[in-house]
């Protein structure tokens, strides 16, 4: 494979990882490993969660550098383990440089099955938090209920920021239908139903690469998750916030 290939191997390995919610030191580990695999010296990688820097050695002992932008923000961690089987794999020999570029190319790419996903799980991770919270067959039934309409809404919003729009319209979405199912019915615990829709747009991936990467010394990568954690729980507090104002609004009274 020429330095091309190689520059797009390592960049889409690494990006995949960034942008769906591996830590910044596993992205730049993993670029780093897959790089000496490819025989490339001296190589080096940083990562913030905005950006991946690569640099290397080549045959030629000329210095390469590339610089990749991350433009998407997802929760996918299967992708992020396919892409460390993918750097073992290539370490072992099992597979060569042009079928890594190939297998990362599928991986970047989405998938109408990775489309489902997230509203399935996120629905599934209700029912269990709804449960937790002593909610029965119809508080796991919302919850559910409202925490997939919530990750189906950037489908419905097509806007650059829609991962905010979706904390922000969600959270409201899962306030303001159970209490009125609660109001029209009398049947469900509001306080479990809501909750439980509400835990799936928790930001507890990011809090956790926050901690971690600071553990680790990233303070720049560490620094930036936090703030954006901290910054999506404002956002489903705030959602969270307009949906009971306008059940109020409306004249609903629990």
């Amino acid at each position: 494979m020429n330095t091309a290939g190689r520059i797009k191997a390592l960049t889409l390995a690494g990006r995949i990882i960034l942008e769906n919610g591996g830590e910044t030191y596993r992205a730049e580990d993993t670029v780093v490993r897959m790089a000496q695999s490819m025989g490339l010296e001296e190589p080096d990688a940083f990562g913030v969660p905005s950006g991946l820097f690569i640099s290397f050695t080549d045959e030629t002992g000329e210095r390469r550098t590339n610089v990749c932008r991350m433009r998407g923000r997802d929760t996918d961690l299967g992708r992020v383990d396919q892409v460390n089987q993918l750097s073992r794999r290539l370490a072992a020999g099992q597979i060569t440089e042009e079928e890594l570029l190939r297998q990362l190319t599928l991986l970047s790419s989405p998938s109408e099955t990775s489309r489902w996903h997230m509203p399935l799980t996120a629905a599934l991770t209700a029912v269990g938090f709804a449960l937790m919270f002593n909610g029965s067959l119809w508080e796991m039934l919302i919850s559910a209920l409202c925490a997939a309409v919530t990750q189906m809404i950037p489908w419905l919003l097509p806007l650059q920021h829609s991962s905010m729009a979706k904390n922000v319209v969600g959270s409201a979405i899962s306030t303001l239908l159970p209490m009125l199912f609660h109001h029209l019915t009398g049947f469900g615990l509001v306080d479990a139903m809501v909750a439980g829709a509400l835990m799936p747009l928790v930001p507890g991936l990011s809090m956790t690469n926050a901690v971690l990467d600071v553990v680790r010394g990233d303070m720049v990568s560490g620094t930036a998750h936090a703030a954006r954690a901290l910054l999506t729980a404002a956002l489903v507090a705030g959602g969270a916030l307009v949906g009971a104002e306008v059940f109020g609004w409306i004249g609903g009274v629990l």
